[in-house]
């Protein structure tokens, strides 16, 4: 076990490590007046993502020592489980609605959001076939295709147009990395494009929330609301932020600071050395999985790191644009660092798959 430990990726794990640690850190204090509100302890939100951080270390350890090579002959069959939890939480008593939506899995005690899982199944899968030797070019693009539809058919439903942007940027992500024909890429682009815009406009608080977006100033009190407390609470923080625990927009200010908003937290508590800190960890995830990817002899395995490393980043980004006004809000978490146990634990678990393919790297046998 020591022998395999030590040929990890070393700057790859301090990184996440450094990111779950500085979250566990900011959801204590994002989450603190609110779960005092609602629990009366102060802790309970930390308390909870401990525990989760210890099952997510705990998934990730067997994955790296299982070996993400031996994965690949169950992505199917965890793409497809993926794909029947997205549709699940519409049957009656297992969904749970919040925000207008129902996207929450509910199983006693525990909630799962399964566009977490799906994800990463989604990438491996993509990375699967698009790796294959047997398949011929048009058969891997079908394939990806209709996987692509029914995962954006599942969060249309679910009316995740955030979610559904998500997997349509990581389908055309892995589209290059495959070294598909830049036609298909001319192609794909504008037909996704109209169907995301036929979706705003299907929805009248979507429209909205768009034009709010370019002035949130319009409506201050209401749905510009989110992005003018996270810029207030960023631009308060200024170089060294007010200090932890100091926040002020964690006062029923900010409605998610734990979660959706726990960046702005950080620009305000932290200020920007703190967010920058933030940046310097997702920028090493971004370096060494991409390091890993073009290092990696395995067809599957370079597929795999470079779906997994966007995965993470991009997703870091959409959050981050997020609070600081550059995009729409859209519920997205930070990963590694916002409260929520499914982002957290297959966050992990992409690590553990990037570890693993560099520790055979390491053995000279990937």
């Amino acid at each position: 076990m020591n022998s395999k430990i030590s040929k990890a990726d070393g700057p790859l794990l301090v990184s996440a490590f450094a990111l779950t640690l500085g979250g566990l850190i900011m959801i204590y204090s994002g989450s603190s007046v609110i779960a005092y509100g609602e629990f009366a302890d102060s802790a309970y939100y930390f308390k909870k993502q401990l525990i989760w951080a210890t099952a997510g270390l705990i998934a990730g350890l067997y994955i790296y020592v299982y070996g993400a090579d031996k994965i690949r002959r169950f992505i199917p069959a965890l793409l497809a489980a993926a794909l029947f939890l997205m549709f699940a939480v519409h049957f009656p008593g297992l969904g749970r609605r919040a925000g207008g939506a129902v996207r929450w899995l509910k199983a006693g005690p525990v909630t799962f959001q399964p566009f977490e899982f799906l994800k990463l199944c989604y990438v491996l899968y993509l990375a699967l076939i698009f790796s294959s030797e047997k398949l011929p070019d048009s058969v891997k693009l079908t394939r990806g295709m209709i996987i692509t539809a029914i995962s954006l058919a599942a969060l249309v439903w679910q009316k995740d147009l955030g979610g559904a942007v998500i997997i349509a940027v990581l389908f055309l992500f892995m589209l290059v990395v495959a070294g598909f024909n830049l036609k298909y890429l001319l192609m794909f682009i504008p037909v996704m494009a109209a169907g995301f815009v036929y979706f705003i406009k299907a929805e009248p608080y979507r429209v909205k929330r768009i034009f709010t977006f370019l002035d949130p100033w319009q409506d201050p009190l209401g749905a510009g609301w989110q992005t003018i407390q996270s810029l207030i609470a960023i631009g308060s923080g200024g170089i060294f932020g007010v200090g932890f625990f100091e926040s002020q927009q964690k006062f029923y200010y900010l409605p998610t600071p734990h979660t959706d908003y726990i960046f702005s937290i950080i620009g305000e508590e932290l200020g920007l050395w703190g967010s920058l800190l933030v940046l310097i960890g997702f920028f090493f995830i971004l370096q060494r999985g991409i390091f890993i990817a073009l290092n990696t002899r395995d067809t599957f395995l370079k597929y795999a790191a470079a779906g997994a490393t966007f995965m993470i980043v991009v997703q870091a980004l959409a959050n981050m644009y997020v609070a600081t006004g550059l995009m729409p809000p859209k519920g997205t978490t930070l990963p590694f660092m916002s409260a929520g146990g499914s982002s957290l634990i297959v966050n992990i678990a992409a690590i553990a798959i990037l570890l693993s393919i560099s520790r055979r790297m390491k053995a000279g046998s990937a």
